[in-house]
């Protein structure tokens, strides 16, 4: 896991993942009569979860040392 390419590749899918986690709840959020404000910010709290939780598990599979 320390080749860079590879680094690269596990970023750019647990990003594109959690984006797509995002729009799931900003448009769920959007469609259950939060307005748009909320919905967005309730993207960007599924967003961010989801993309911690992804990295902290690709660390924890890979066996990295802190």
């Amino acid at each position: 896991m320390t080749n860079p390419t590879v680094r690269g590749l596990w970023l750019a899918i647990a990003t594109l993942t959690a984006g797509i986690v995002a729009a799931t709840a900003g448009l769920l959020a959007w469609a259950g009569g939060m307005n748009p404000p909320t919905a967005i910010l309730t993207a960007g709290g599924a967003f961010a979860g989801t993309l911690l939780l992804i990295l902290t598990a690709v660390r924890f599979a890979t066996g990295q040392p802190e």
